[in-house]
């Protein structure tokens, strides 16, 4: 029965990670954990370097699933944390979710195979603070060719 809907399969987010990894690597930047999740936030793939300590691979994980989960990237997170400061709100404890992180590195994937984007995961990459995690994650996104996006 085919679906109304678009998916991030597993071989796409093995590819995402495949992809972050290798970026990683030829680049000689300090090792990484990079996480891909599906719309619901549920981890499809994820990678961590050897070296890498395993919170950084959790933190991968919650910039991935809050990418998904509000449908942006973490650093429009705090865009949207820094509104609500106005309005009184507290940020991430507000939200009820202890998943969500304003953390940079996580980015919402999109795609628009039949010309409406529609949400399908999110990309967490986390590590040493001398590597763009975000760029690292585009990376990952754009090894997926023209229909998928990020936000």
């Amino acid at each position: 029965m085919p679906r109304d809907y678009h998916i991030l399969s597993l071989d796409d987010a093995e590819k995402m990670v495949r992809a972050a990894v290798e970026h990683v690597k030829a680049q000689g930047l300090p090792p990484m954990a990079v996480v891909v999740v599906d719309r619901a936030g549920e981890i499809l793939s994820g990678s961590r370097m050897d070296t890498v300590h395993p919170r950084y691979f959790n933190a991968a994980h919650r910039k991935a699933y809050s990418g998904a989960i509000f449908e942006r990237s973490t650093p429009g997170m705090n865009e949207m944390w820094s509104r609500q400061q106005g309005e009184g709100h507290k940020g991430p404890s507000d939200w009820n979710d202890s998943m969500l992180t304003t953390l940079p590195g996580g980015l919402c994937v999109t795609n628009d195979e039949d010309g409406r984007p529609q949400v399908v995961g999110g990309i967490g990459v986390a590590g040493d603070e001398e590597a763009d995690e975000v760029a690292i994650a585009v990376i990952a996104v754009q090894a997926l060719g023209q229909h998928f996006h990020y936000k």
